[in-house]
């Protein structure tokens, strides 16, 4: 790669990154003179790639104007597949969300029917964006980590990265990406964090089970097998239930939402007092509960408790600047994030448990098949 090309794409890096920037901060990040800077802007512009909506002519006043990923470079397709069905965004350049469509499925016959739901996905996609689809350069795809997660309940069936590819370019006649979800949900939260996205970034999915995502310099640690950050996997409790995986006392297993609702039902069956908490269990019935029944509350704290011991030890690893949680298990709100701070108070050295910030994700679900639109949107722009 030439001089020329490697200063384009950390352009196009740092405008990913940042949303926004202007011809002075560009020249202060690369580091290059200003003329080769604004001939490299200039080329990205006259590509498509890059847009400068605010300048008008050569003149431009006291305030610079910013530079941003064109809206209208190209659109990307992003499909999330999950253990109910599936969910199909397209976003334009600027990673504006344009049109999106769903499927319900059950993903108990194979690999068929995953192909079958993304096969529907992808034709009501088409119909949607119309005479649109001509702008369509990739689609990036994600499903339940299915390429690399073959023990989590209620996971679709394994399908490897390259076949998965191979698949998916086949039927879309597009380039495609696949990436792991837990990837692509601490990407996503990463990005929209405000300000100057300095600091690194946990990003924890509580659902059914636990998943973590680190997240550096808008760089995502995977580890060599890709399998790092599962948290869901660290062990909490030594003699505790057993795990899909195999080994006793991991937290998705002690804490996870089937634990969840076996300490509910244990509860009933010995008679506790539960306040009329409804039957089947739901996390948003439980949610409300916590507030109501001393029993019920009990339950919450211990789930925040073995939690907080697997976090502490993240969080004693990484020393992230912020926690950002997502899932059905939000639902707690401020109980489980004043929980956890007390759990990390104890577990964590001082100093760090201070300056961390925990949030709660305000998610939609249409969250992770956009981010894997923009993942895929990232490939090509840096590839270009």
């Amino acid at each position: 790669m030439n001089r020329r090309a490697a200063l384009k794409k950390q352009i196009l890096r740092y405008l990913l990154l940042r949303r926004r920037a202007t011809r002075p901060e560009l020249v202060a990040l690369t580091g290059t003179r200003a003329a080769t800077v604004f001939e490299a802007i200039g080329e990205l512009k006259e590509a498509g790639l890059v847009a400068e909506p605010e300048r008008r002519g050569k003149s431009t006043g006291r305030r610079a104007p910013g530079l941003v990923i064109s809206p209208n470079c190209f659109h990307t397709l992003g499909v999330q597949l999950h253990p109910s069905g599936g969910i199909g965004v397209v976003i334009d350049g600027s990673g504006r969300m344009i049109g999106e469509c769903r499927t319900e499925a059950e993903f108990r016959g194979g690999l068929g029917e995953v192909k079958r739901a993304v096969l529907l996905l992808l034709q009501q996609l088409r119909d949607r964006a119309g005479d649109d689809w001509a702008a369509v350069r990739g689609l990036g795809f994600t499903g339940m980590n299915m390429e690399r997660d073959p023990v989590r309940p209620g996971s679709i069936p394994v399908w490897r990265d390259a076949d998965a590819i191979r698949y998916l370019e086949g039927v879309s006649g597009l380039p495609a990406g696949v990436w792991p979800e837990r990837m692509v949900r601490a990407k996503w939260e990463y990005q929209r964090l405000p300000g100057e996205h300095s600091e690194s970034v946990f990003h924890l999915s509580a659902a059914c089970g636990f998943e973590g995502g680190f997240i550096r310099n808008g760089e995502y640690f995977a580890g060599d097998s890709g399998r790092a950050m599962e948290i869901g996997h660290l062990t909490v409790d030594p003699a505790g239930p057993l795990c899909d995986c195999g080994r006793r006392g991991c937290l998705d297993a002690v804490a996870g939402m089937a634990a969840l609702e076996r300490s509910v039902a244990a509860a009933r069956v010995a008679g506790v007092d539960l306040g009329g908490m409804p039957e089947p269990f739901s996390m948003a019935a439980f949610a409300e509960f916590v507030g109501k029944n001393p029993a019920v509350r009990a339950v919450a704290e211990e789930l925040c408790r073995n939690l907080g011991r697997a976090l502490g030890a993240v969080v004693t690893l990484l020393d992230p600047g912020r926690i950002v949680i997502s899932g059905e298990m939000t639902r707690l709100g401020d109980f489980l994030l004043e929980s956890l701070r007390r759990e990390l108070e104890s577990h964590c050295c001082p100093e760090t448990a201070r300056k961390l910030r925990i949030t709660l994700a305000q998610s939609a679900d249409t969250d992770t098949a956009r981010g894997v639109a923009m993942m895929m949107r990232e490939k090509l722009l840096l590839e270009s």
